[in-house]
């Protein structure tokens, strides 16, 4: 059977977890003390989980997004791209998971440097660059999208992506060819002309790219 869930708006009635601000200011106590930090002792907590006046664990954020980013990469693995496809999207997977290793090890150093505000800003951007990763979505192309409006931290990973982008666009544009000459086959005088317009300005666009001109929005206008 198909488990069934019910949303509603809280009114008071829905049964939550039992916390109250003694069982907050106990799990939070230490930390204030040896930092001095309210926001930050709050917000450590909620990265790492607590426990209610009932005893019963709270999961943190950092425990639940790991779990989102194991269950994700089971959903992906469950496609099959197939052929260079597959070697992208294997590639992109590589990317992300390169990126995130530089989050830990920024968060590593923040650590070993025992300097609090360095810690505090490692722990917010690590949080917040991982869930951008662990939002991207299903589809190849969606993560594409979304990873070309990401702040890469790693240098080494965004060099690599960009690398990628260049070899999707080349894909791309040999497909396109490879459509117009079987097409070319049937056409008349005049969608001939057309298309060696058309191939006279991609001409132009290969050009500008190999004397390093930024193509990018001169390619999607071809597109």
């Amino acid at each position: 059977m198909v488990a069934r869930f019910t949303y509603s708006r809280w009114d008071g009635s829905q049964v939550g977890f039992e916390l109250d601000a003694d069982s907050v200011l106990e799990e939070i106590t230490d930390d204030l003390l040896y930092h001095g930090d309210l926001n930050n002792a709050l917000r450590r907590m909620m990265q790492s989980g607590f426990r209610d006046q009932n005893g019963d664990r709270l999961q943190g954020l950092r425990e639940l997004m790991e779990k989102l980013r194991r269950r994700r990469s089971d959903v992906l693995e469950q496609h099959n791209l197939g052929g260079v496809y597959d070697d992208i999207a294997q590639e992109l997977r590589e990317i992300v998971e390169q990126e995130r290793q530089s989050l830990e090890d920024r968060m590593r150093e923040a650590r070993e440097s025992n300097d609090p505000r360095r810690q505090e800003l490692a722990e917010t951007t690590s949080m917040d660059r991982n869930l951008q990763l662990d939002m991207l979505p299903p589809d190849l192309a969606g993560q594409v999208k979304d990873l070309q409006n990401y702040d890469f931290v790693s240098q080494e990973a965004q060099q690599r992506f960009e690398e990628l982008l260049d070899k999707l666009r080349q894909q791309i544009m040999q497909s396109q060819l490879n459509q117009m000459s079987g097409a070319m086959q049937n056409m008349g005088p005049e969608q001939m002309q057309r298309t060696k317009d058309m191939l006279s300005e991609l001409n132009n666009l290969l050009e500008q790219r190999n004397q390093g001109q930024d193509t990018d929005q001169a390619f999607q206008q071809f597109m």
